[in-house]
């Protein structure tokens, strides 16, 4: 006898008016968010979450379930996934465009599961026409940018309120020459700088992943985010390699 398929609910549908909702999704990203008040411990666990179809919402873990969930997810993992509570997204920084979100209780399930024909294209992909000439820039909003890295500068020391925090400039090009300025903080610098020194002239092709765009000067740069960015560096994805062959191609042709 065979086995019917189980229901699977689009992101796209999900309201507010019920937990009962089944989903299967990869989760393109999650991070750790620290306590405010005691920073050794973990105040949440965050997830970007994405179907079949490309549709993305954000989730979250809060501290008095992290016990159920800490060792059951991994990033990039595939899940079927099922009971939370749907709230209204008012996050500070908009992971995903979806106006909802989700919040693991005692109840929710998330179950590991193979499917060889669920694409891995997991980057939101911000192509730089966008940015250079300042259409519909949400600052508020965290999205991925593809490049390789053509400059950069010394790493330099900013001093604000008595914290100091190291920075790095990076000008990135796309597949089309075109050119965007970004900032590294933090961690994406003690990432990249290995690279830099030892790569022998050959191209360093990064993606910038859950960024925001910063206005200076009527102009737009983009800078990591302190918990939600991730720095993938020469990765292989479908979305990058497609990157290096057009970047290739254009080499050849120019």
């Amino acid at each position: 006898m065979q086995k019917m398929a189980t229901h699977i609910d689009f992101i796209k549908d999900i309201t507010i008016s019920k937990m009962q909702w089944k989903l299967k999704v990869r989760v393109v990203r999650t991070w750790e968010v620290p306590d405010r008040f005691n920073p050794d411990t973990i105040f949440s666990i965050e997830l970007v979450l994405q179907e079949e179809k490309g549709d993305r919402i954000s989730a979250s873990i809060g501290k008095s379930v992290l016990h159920l969930f800490k060792t059951q997810i991994t990033e990039l993992g595939l899940y079927n996934m099922a009971n939370f509570i749907v709230c209204h997204n008012k996050e500070k920084f908009n992971t995903t465009k979806h106006r909802l979100r989700l919040t693991f209780t005692q109840r929710t399930t998330m179950a590991e599961t193979t499917d060889s024909l669920f694409p891995i294209n997991i980057f939101d992909l911000r192509p730089y026409d966008q940015l250079i000439n300042k259409v519909d820039v949400n600052k508020a909003e965290l999205f991925d940018v593809i490049g390789e890295i053509v400059n950069f500068s010394e790493v330099q020391t900013q001093n604000q309120g008595g914290i100091s925090r190291k920075f790095m400039d990076i000008e990135l090009e796309d597949d089309e020459r075109k050119k965007l300025s970004a900032t590294f903080w933090g961690e994406f610098i003690d990432e990249i700088v290995p690279h830099l020194l030892s790569a022998n002239n050959q191209p360093i092709i990064v993606i910038m992943q859950l960024i925001k765009a910063n206005k200076y000067q009527d102009s737009y740069s983009v800078r990591n985010t302190w918990n939600a960015s991730k720095l993938w560096i020469n990765p292989n994805f479908p979305q990058s390699d497609e990157f290096k062959t057009q970047f290739n191609i254009y080499i050849y042709i120019y």
